[in-house]
């Protein structure tokens, strides 16, 4: 039995560079576009998927400009046309009052033990995403589905399934992470790929 019978396979991608991603600031819900090394990347991703002869039964995206603009790109990659579908519920964390401001050791501190002011906290950022996750999987059952989104919409997941993973683990741009749903239960299947190398 091969990835996808009988179950949901689904690829969690984190969205290409923005200028902010450069610069290490924490963006959370500011709406920033791609960079050209984000368009670029997320087109190499596009192709990468293909020449993996990777195909997705639906493509779904959060709202913000960097991950719908990095969805279009990869799908624009495919044989055959993709309507990308917004999903409000995989925006990115609002990390209240750190947005815009530097990561750092004292930003990987109060992350990661829940001290930002006006922050979305840990729990609160995990069972948001896996409930959006899981209603997905539940209305299109048995399919594969590439969702675009964020490196803490993606933490949120693997945190959770994966014991020595954190929210200061390190994600990739347009990393791509595999998970399986099969009777309302997640699986890491791969996490952390980097279709550039």
């Amino acid at each position: 039995m091969g990835f996808g019978d009988f179950m949901n396979t689904i690829c969690l991608m984190r969205h290409g560079e923005t200028d902010a991603n450069k610069k290490f600031i924490v963006q959370g819900r500011m709406d920033n576009p791609l960079n050209d090394y984000g368009r670029f990347q997320a087109k190499r991703t596009g192709e990468y998927l293909v020449r993996n002869h990777e195909e997705f039964d639906l493509v779904v995206s959060s709202p913000l400009k960097r991950a719908y603009e990095t969805a279009k790109l990869v799908v624009a990659e495919f044989h055959s046309p993709k309507v990308i579908l917004i999903n409000s519920d995989l925006t990115e964390r609002n990390f209240g009052d750190y947005d815009g401001k530097m990561i750092d050791e004292e930003y990987a501190r109060l992350v990661t033990t829940d001290q930002i002011p006006n922050m979305e906290k840990n729990r609160d950022l995990e069972s948001r995403v896996l409930h959006a996750l899981q209603v997905l999987c539940d209305k299109n059952p048995e399919k594969k589905i590439l969702v675009v989104v964020h490196s803490h919409v993606i933490k949120a997941v693997l945190v959770q399934l994966l014991p020595a993973f954190t929210y200061t683990s390190y994600l990739f741009n347009c990393s791509l992470n595999y998970l399986s749903y099969d009777q309302g239960e997640f699986q890491v299947l791969a996490h952390n790929i980097n279709p550039l190398e």
